[in-house]
């Protein structure tokens, strides 16, 4: 069995904006089609999490330095000494193994000069919304007439804790173009195009030490607000 009382599942909670909010968990009951788990905790504000019966979710599982993910539904707390939450699971046929590259994805506002590799549009600057190994979020300036499925070429700026400013030349396609709902911004998801791997090591470099400041942050406020 891959999965394992004890161990941690990071469950992702897509919002009607597109956002994507990541909650920590660990699994304390492992049931046929049914998975105990503890209160999970918000990764950006350290709270724990509220979710309503029947919210639809994806949750991440590393193993063996794999990771693996799986749909699941939160069915209802349970109540007890220690409250829990029901999750169903499908089982290990449900499990789907992604590349770690994908798994790590962070909110962060870069510099980032997007043009059309077919000169389909004018080129423009803008900001990312968030960044992975995979791909990137990027603000759509007003009057920017981009469509999906166009080719990009991408220069991003990545401003390092360990280094100078590092700027990096990438191939993308633009997949979905959408306004979040709430901040009414228009948005572009571009995945990326690598050939190399060590072409995504910058990125994946970045996004491992966002998480440190991150993880950082969240245990400084935690020690602030221990009574």
């Amino acid at each position: 069995m891959l999965l394992k009382i004890g161990e941690t599942l990071i469950l992702e909670l897509t919002e009607d904006n597109g956002s994507v909010q990541r909650f920590r968990c660990k699994i304390a009951e492992l049931r046929e089609n049914e998975i105990l788990i503890d209160y999970p905790i918000d990764e950006t504000t350290g709270k724990t999490a509220i979710f309503l019966n029947g919210a639809l979710m994806m949750a991440n599982y590393v193993v063996d330095n794999h990771v693996f993910r799986f749909r699941t539904e939160f069915l209802h707390r349970v109540p007890g000494n220690v409250p829990l939450m029901l999750l169903k699971y499908e089982g290990e046929e449900g499990l789907e193994r992604i590349q770690r590259r994908n798994f790590v994805r962070v909110d962060a506002s870069l510099d980032i000069a997007v043009h059309s590799s077919d000169n389909l549009f004018r080129p423009f600057v803008t900001l990312t919304s968030d960044i992975g190994g995979g791909g990137v979020l990027v603000l759509l300036p007003e009057g920017t007439e981009i469509s999906e499925g166009e080719t990009v070429d991408m220069w991003i700026c990545f401003a390092s804790s360990s280094s100078r400013n590092q700027y990096l030349k990438i191939k993308g396609e633009i997949v979905r173009i959408f306004i979040d709902k709430l901040s009414h911004i228009k948005k572009a998801s571009i995945e990326f195009f690598i050939d190399n791997e060590k072409e995504r090591q910058p990125i994946i470099r970045f996004c491992f030490e966002k998480q440190l400041e991150s993880r950082k942050k969240l245990l400084e406020w935690e020690m602030d607000h221990q009574h």
